[in-house]
């Protein structure tokens, strides 16, 4: 049997995906090798003397000189002070710590997440400073971010886009959390990696990619009173070069409304399917890797009873939505300092209306004729993406080069029945170049062609500079394009609450996106700081918006309304201290008033919110305790009344608090948690819609499903 390294940490484990570079010293050549689940290196025969190099995103970098005697060598890597949570993946040439990266990164990492017990993303988010999570009954839940609606905020998924807008934005409701290790909020302009709907930032989730031992298994439940009933599943190994993981589950929500009617219900009974599957392969230089994720969901809309003394019969609305999403990723490391990754997907969306008629007394149910009744949208997406990176470690001048493909597709009866089809092409790159020990400067631009429109250049650049050791300032800048997306063109959707049609004369936004940050760390004795002050502006031309063109007529349709803009900050400051972590921060956002040059109008309206988190770890009884608020401001308006008058309005201020208790049992193999959710019992609050998607306008707008208890159960075993 020939000689081998063995790549272990330091209690000892073999470590999966370390890039290893041996050079030998007679011959000068170089091999590359990417270790395995075994950690081992082998050795040619007749090689003396090696100079060694391993780098792994979890661990220190090795460098060393071996002179080859008989027998295998052990070598144990050096954990890195920040954990595998801070280290930044998301449009960068090699994974790195987020205090190195040039962009400005919130990571919400997997303690978070599970402290949180966030089911989905609309609640992980819902907690985040500069975000508000809106909920419509049947479209799902929005987000807004900086004071950017979804369709500036790209949402990926290991680097693969979530297809399947409605009413502009991705239902966050529909991501759940099951398999999701930390996910990547990227702040500024991003459409210069990642094109259209990224002018605003990226939101990437990164998923568990394989099991951290030879085999493991776990089983995940939740229950909250409010109705909600969540289980899920994995089972993994890894075993030499391959590893698989499967995982699977089932969501399911009873519905919930502030005062019992009976059937209707303000929060739409909904029953959620998942699974996935992931293989990957590692051999020498190349890791190859795809995964299946599937998902159904179900959404029952019950109308009110209707009753006679004849009849008693309802309207009931079921929406079944589908994704599937097959994507394949390779990494190949041509050298040290070279390597090129490469993603193809294929996604699909499907949904699905069905209108029914039920008798209340025979219980039986007919389905309602009419295409507004029952319909289908089916969307379809493949995505390609290759990318070229030359990373050196400290090097003066590394660079990105890459080619970016999406082609979308959409029919159905919501779309005149037609397949309507987009496509976008592009080539890209950026640099980052190391002025000086304190200055890095990352240009960048893109060039796209798009089958419907004219896509002009997006440059960008980004500037960080170390003011001192532990102050770092970043600065970005980047023009942005978002062209109209088929639902926006072509869409025709109609229900008992939404009547929205599309616009085929709609023109692109074209925008200019700036994002400011100041970060400072300090360390007084076991005491940790974590400061930064941010701030951001941006401005859009022609941005696309649901409007009603004819007041009395309850159809609303997409329309370019001019410039927009918006513009803000905020200040956090984070302090760690042994097991405790606390957290603060507030932030003011500024909005365009459409209405101000009708009149002696007010600029901007702004809307301030505030975030505490605290989170507090007793290491001799394993136990975690957490407690979440936020604090969303008043949200100020106008609106045009009846008389053709404008007026202000505000929808109310509301806020979150949540509570939990965490405690590890059997060396960690089980979790047990429990807490109260939205402890204020926050429901509705009183607002104004105005220029939305419903067809008249509403008092009331639901936020939170009321006080819920919960207890959650994870348990993993694995060898």
């Amino acid at each position: 049997m020939g000689q081998n390294i063995n790549i272990l940490n330091s209690s000892g484990t073999p470590v999966n995906q370390a890039i290893v570079v041996m050079k030998d010293f007679n011959t000068n050549h170089e091999t590359i090798t990417i270790t395995d689940a075994t950690g081992t290196v082998p050795l040619k025969a007749g090689i003396k003397k090696v100079q060694l190099f391993i780098s792994h995103i979890s661990f220190e970098n090795h460098v060393d000189t071996l002179d080859l005697q008989s027998g295998d060598i052990e070598i144990r890597l050096v954990d890195k002070k920040v954990n595998l949570g801070e280290v930044v993946v998301t449009s960068e040439y090699v994974p790195r710590a987020s205090g190195e990266s040039v962009h400005t990164v919130t990571i919400i990492n997997k303690e978070q997440i599970d402290n949180q017990a966030a089911p989905d993303l609309a609640a992980l988010l819902s907690q985040q400073l500069s975000m508000r999570v809106s909920q419509d009954a049947v479209l799902g839940s929005g987000l807004t971010m900086n004071g950017l609606t979804g369709q500036n905020i790209k949402i990926l998924v290991d680097g693969v886009p979530v297809i399947g807008r409605m009413d502009g934005n991705i239902d966050l409701g529909q991501i759940n959390l099951n398999t999701v290790e930390r996910v990547e909020v990227v702040n500024g302009p991003m459409a210069t990696a990642y094109g259209t709907d990224a002018a605003g930032g990226v939101i990437n989730l990164i998923t568990k990619q394989a099991v951290e031992n030879q085999y493991q298994t776990g089983v995940n439940l939740m229950y909250e009173t409010i109705g909600r009933y969540n289980a899920d599943a994995f089972a993994g190994f890894t075993k030499g070069k391959s590893s698989l993981l499967v995982s699977g589950g089932r969501n399911f929500f009873d519905g919930w409304s502030t005062v019992d009617t009976g059937r209707w219900q303000e929060w739409k009974p909904k029953e959620q399917i998942f699974g996935n599957l992931k293989y990957r392969f590692t051999h020498k230089k190349m890791v190859l890797s795809y995964q299946l994720n599937g998902f159904y969901e179900k959404l029952s809309n019950k109308g009110n009873p209707r009753l006679s003394p004849y009849f008693a019969y309802a309207f009931d609305e079921y929406y079944k939505t589908i994704r599937v999403t097959n994507q394949l990723n390779g990494t190949y490391i041509l050298n040290r300092d070279w390597s090129a990754t490469g993603t193809m997907s294929y996604s699909l969306y499907r949904r699905t209306k069905n209108t029914y008629r039920k008798d209340l007394v025979s219980l039986d149910a007919s389905l309602v004729p009419g295409v507004e009744e029952q319909d289908t949208t089916l969307m379809n997406s493949w995505m390609s993406r290759m990318v070229f990176n030359r990373s050196r470690q400290n090097g003066i001048f590394n660079y990105q080069a890459g080619i970016d493909v999406l082609i979308e597709n959409a029919d159905g009866s919501r779309f005149n029945e037609q397949v309507e089809q987009t496509g976008d092409y592009a080539l890209f790159a950026s640099a980052e170049i190391r002025a000086t020990k304190k200055l890095e400067i990352k240009p960048g631009i893109r060039f796209s062609y798009n089958t419907d429109y004219n896509s002009p250049v997006v440059p960008s650049i980004m500037v960080k500079y170390a003011i001192t050791k532990n102050t770092q300032a970043r600065i970005s800048y980047g023009k942005g394009y978002r062209a109209p997306g088929i639902k926006e063109r072509y869409l025709y959707f109609v229900d008992i609450n939404h009547n929205i049609r599309g616009n085929e004369n709609l023109q692109p936004e074209h925008s200019d996106n700036f994002y400011f940050s100041l970060t400072q760390t300090t360390t007084v004795g076991k005491t940790f700081h974590n400061t930064q002050l941010s701030g951001f502006y941006n401005d859009i031309r022609n941005l696309i918006t649901l409007a009603q063109p004819d007041p009395s007529v309850s159809l609303f349709t997409y329309v370019n309304i001019g410039d927009f803009s918006t513009h803000g900050g905020s200040i956090t400051h984070g302090v760690t201290w042994k097991g405790l972590t606390i957290n603060i921060g507030g932030g003011i956002t500024g909005r365009y008033n459409l209405y101000a040059d009708s009149g002696d109008f007010k600029t901007y309206l702004y809307s301030p919110d505030l975030i505490t988190n605290v989170q507090y770890f007793i290491p001799k009884i394993n136990l975690t305790t957490a407690v979440f608020f936020k604090y969303n401001g008043k949200l100020p308006g106008y609106r045009v009344n009846d008389d053709n008058t404008i007026s202000q309005f505000s929808n109310d201020s509301y806020r979150f608090l949540d509570f939990t208790l965490r405690k590890g049992f059997f060396k960690n193999q089980l979790y047990v948690s429990g807490g109260v959710k939205n402890i204020l019992n926050i429901t509705n609050i009183t607002t104004f819609s105005q220029g939305s998607s419903h067809s008249s306008a509403i008092d009331e707008q639901a936020v939170g499903t009321g006080r819920t208890g919960f207890v959650r159960l994870q348990f993993t075993i694995g060898k």
